[in-house]
């Protein structure tokens, strides 16, 4: 019975967090059901027996969630096992390391009681705090590191469950994500000590028990009452408007899994007409034109010679010229011919159709983009046998931004200077003037979700971000509005306006505090004229320090399990009587 009672608590917990996040049924999840989410988990190791028990719980958990939640990753043709099994098998593997963690204090009032975890109604209070308090600081630290590094997936975390709730999630210009996971956990953990108290005789669960479980919830009470006032500030907040990109967001809703582009870019080439069109009719001029990833398939530089005759109606760098417009295109660059090495590029064409750089995304998906030992003939072979391509992408080293140039009606009408102390730079090179033009970065696909690519890119200067994807390939509904979910958290991390060009959806522009402003519905043939808003630009704590909060708490947990492997319980003991 016990082992029955700690799977179905493993697995029912998996399955609220599966859905609070945006599935089939919920297309933008439930914020309630990420509330409670974890409770059964929390309840699954408060009451785990031995350190195997919390590993094995913790392996189904984080396994069950991204099977369930992750489902669509099983439609990347030839990679499913790498990026539904492997992934599965690898998060589960990640948090049952770290179920090590979850269950220390648990250990610790075990071998510190003399194996009586409720010794006493005295002897128990201090630790009720300290284990909530625990479960959310260990939580966060998980998700943070199953989001980071080379295998890192941002997905199946309880900050994709608070995307309906947005006076949560402002406290991310502070925290980043992790702080909504932290209060999120730190409610699961308290409820879960609520209801394990609930189920002891009354002689246990004295008032210093129930005083103590009392203060974790008004401490968490607080902080979610202290961040939801913040985040109610800062989502009415009127901000600073500079200027306007008015952008024409093409989504042509191609299968990436045919070949060959010539449908991609016939779509493309009348959707954009078509919005160009009726903007021009209405008295407004386009700035800019943005294709979605991957939407061409020749190499560049090279490939100019090829568009500039191709397509043969009307070849697609005529085409940008007719438009007089400037474009942004997803497409592949040659890095180095010679060693094989691509770079999946947003390409950057100026109004005269004229090829003027790109920038190369920097976050790859592993095994799916960006293949371990690539160089080496044997793995070379096995990847082609397996999945029949043996070169994947080589990851961009170079933050590039582009600077787009903006209609009169648009412009920043605000005076600038720049004096420089550059020998050789006279005053008369920085003209006093208006500033007719936006600086923009184009996180590619999974970029969006990287912290290190988006805050450089803001860091450099960046005024718009605006995202080119291609979630087609997951052929579901809820692929698409997860990305979206994930990636509208770096609009308030870094209060800026976020633009996403997708092939089938979530086409959308989020506003600096994460409002959904204008979107196209997912899986059609249609364009979004865009109409930008470019504000001020603030430099957020989160931009300023980054993941300040795992990694602080990440210090204190480790700080903690040193003292008391290696100090003196009695001290931690009076300690944790002291301040609980």
């Amino acid at each position: 019975m016990y082992w029955i009672l700690q799977v179905f608590c493993s697995l029912f917990s998996a399955l609220m967090i599966s859905a609070g996040i945006p599935n089939e049924v919920l297309p933008f999840g439930s914020a309630s059901l990420g509330l409670v989410s974890t409770i059964p988990l929390y309840i699954a190791i408060r009451k785990s027996r031995t350190q195997k028990d919390a590993f094995i719980i913790c392996f189904i958990n984080a396994a069950a969630v991204n099977l369930m939640s992750s489902f669509w990753l099983g439609n990347f043709h030839g990679f499913a096992m790498f990026t539904l099994g492997a992934s599965t098998i690898g998060t589960g593997f990640v948090m049952a390391f770290i179920s090590q963690a979850f269950y220390l204090p648990v250990l610790l009032q075990e071998n510190w009681t003399g194996g009586k975890l409720f010794a006493s109604a005295d002897e128990n209070a201090p630790w009720i705090t300290l284990r909530t308090l625990w479960f959310a600081s260990v939580y966060t630290i998980w998700e943070w590191c199953k989001s980071s590094g080379f295998l890192g997936y941002p997905w199946g975390t309880l900050s994709m469950t608070a995307y309906t709730v947005p006076f949560l999630t402002q406290i991310a210009d502070i925290t980043g994500t992790y702080g909504v996971t932290f209060l999120m956990a730190f409610f699961a953990a308290s409820s879960g000590e609520a209801l394990v108290l609930m189920q002891k005789s009354a002689h246990i669960a004295r008032l210093s028990s129930r005083g103590a479980a009392a203060r974790a919830f008004e401490t968490c009470a607080a902080l979610f009452a202290l961040s939801v006032a913040y985040g109610a500030f800062e989502y009415a907040k009127p901000r600073t408007q500079t200027k306007t990109l008015n952008a024409v967001l093409v989504q042509q809703n191609g299968d990436p899994w045919l070949k060959g582009e010539a449908n991609s870019i016939r779509v493309s080439k009348e959707l954009t007409e078509k919005k160009i069109g009726e903007m021009r009719s209405v008295g407004e001029e386009c700035d800019l034109v943005v294709w979605s990833e991957a939407v061409l398939t020749k190499r560049f530089p090279n490939a100019r010679l090829y568009y500039a005759s191709f397509p043969e109606d009307e070849p697609l760098l005529d085409f940008i010229k007719r438009m007089d417009t400037p474009f942004v295109i997803g497409g592949p660059v040659t890095l180095n011919l010679k060693r094989r090495q691509y770079g999946n590029s947003a390409l950057l064409f100026d109004r005269h159709g004229d090829y003027k750089g790109s920038y190369q995304k920097m976050h790859l998906v592993p095994f799916a983009e960006l293949i371990p030992g690539v160089q080496i003939e044997f793995v070379r072979n096995i990847m082609k046998s397996m999945v029949g391509f043996s070169y994947g992408w080589y990851p961009g080293k170079c933050v590039t931004t582009f600077e787009i140039p903006i209609s009169g009606n648009a412009k920043d009408t605000r005076l600038r200077k720049t004096i420089s102390i550059v020998e050789g730079a006279g005053p008369d090179e920085y003209p006093e003037k208006p500033r007719d033009s936006v600086v923009i970065a184009t996180p590619i696909c999974f970029d969006d979700t990287a912290v290190e690519v988006c805050r450089a890119m803001f860091l450099s200067g960046s005024e718009v971000f605006i995202n080119v994807t291609n979630d087609a390939w997951s052929r579901t509904e809820s692929a698409e509005t997860q990305h979206a979910v994930v990636a509208h958290y770096r609009a308030i991390e870094y209060r800026t306006t976020l633009a996403r060009c997708t092939n089938a959806g979530y086409t959308v522009v989020f506003g600096p505090n994460g409002r959904d402003l204008s979107n196209l519905p997912l899986f059609v043939e249609d364009a979004l004229a865009a109409r930008i808003p470019v504000f001020e630009r603030q430099i957020t704590l989160y931009a300023r320090l980054g993941n300040w909060l795992p990694k602080t708490l990440a210090a204190l947990v480790l700080a903690f399990s040193a003292l008391a492997r290696f100090g003196r319980k009695t001290r931690l003991i009076a300690a944790l009587k002291e301040g609980f």
